[in-house]
């Protein structure tokens, strides 16, 4: 009884011992992406991604409009002048002039909830509203269903984090690492798509294009010169047309002389 005594505290302490070792993590003896990706998300527990119908609409709006000014110079102040005011920006801008009309577009960048109220004030601004057209997309599932996988890739570049800290040999630490670098690249992939697209969404795109016709005058002066420079090339070119007919002119005029000639001589008398 005594001996058994003597060793119940040593047979406690192998029972404790066991029990701790339960709660440590063993790292895979192969070194596969398999091995280490049910290893890292083990302990993990999936999260049901936010329905659409609770989280705020990510709406991606844009358009074009096309109208005729009184003045291109005024109306580019004009435009310019409101998108500051709204705190927007002109990624781009040209300006071309044909026949009797000048052009200029502008791409507008103005943050969404003032594109209503600019397009009002272009409404009001231009003489003739030519052509309009504005486009919403909803890119609601896109941002949520993107957000959700950043967020498991985040979770998962913490958990190889852990792990590689429990690595006890160089094959185990390079297998980690190279899981680990592949889904920080996921992780900054996933990132420039939420960034792009909360750029769209927060930013809505305007097409601007705004024209001016200019006075047509009838210029006498003008057409006069213009209609004497051309009767010169016209009759210019008549004369070329006549000299490439000279083989004709000498058949058929040589023939109307031959026939001219015969008419005129006298018949012979009868006999």
């Amino acid at each position: 009884m005594k001996l058994f005594l003597l060793k119940l505290p040593i047979l406690f302490g192998f029972i404790v011992a066991a029990c701790g070792t339960q709660d440590s993590v063993n790292l895979p003896v192969s070194d596969s992406a398999e091995s280490y990706q049910r290893l890292a998300e083990a302990p993990a527990t999936e999260q049901p991604a936010p329905t659409a119908e609770f989280t705020e609409r990510k709406i991606i709006h844009e358009g074009d409009i096309y109208f005729e000014c009184s003045d291109i110079q005024e109306t580019d102040a004009f435009l310019k002048a409101e998108v500051k005011a709204a705190k927007g920006f002109i990624s781009n801008e040209s300006e071309n002039s044909y026949g009797e009309r000048s052009e200029k577009r502008l791409t507008i960048r103005i943050p969404s909830d003032q594109l209503d109220p600019l397009l009002e004030k272009i409404q009001t601004h231009a003489v003739r509203i030519e052509n309009s057209n504005i486009r919403s997309e909803d890119v609601t599932e896109q941002f949520i269903d993107v957000e959700a996988r950043l967020k498991t890739k985040k979770e998962l570049e913490i958990r190889y984090t852990e792990l590689l800290k429990q690595a006890k040999n160089v094959q185990e630490i390079l297998g980690l690492e190279r899981e680990l670098a592949n889904v920080r690249g996921e992780i900054e992939s996933m990132q420039g798509r939420l960034n792009y697209l909360s750029n769209r969404v927060s930013l809505s795109t305007l097409n601007v294009s705004f024209f001016v016709e200019k006075d047509r005058e009838f210029g006498f002066f003008t057409k006069a010169i213009d209609s004497l420079k051309n009767g010169w090339t016209n009759l210019q070119w008549f004369f070329i047309f006549v000299l490439n007919l000279w083989p004709f002119v000498l058949i058929f005029g040589g023939l109307l002389v031959w026939l001219l000639k015969r008419k005129k001589t006298p018949p012979p008398p009868l006999k």
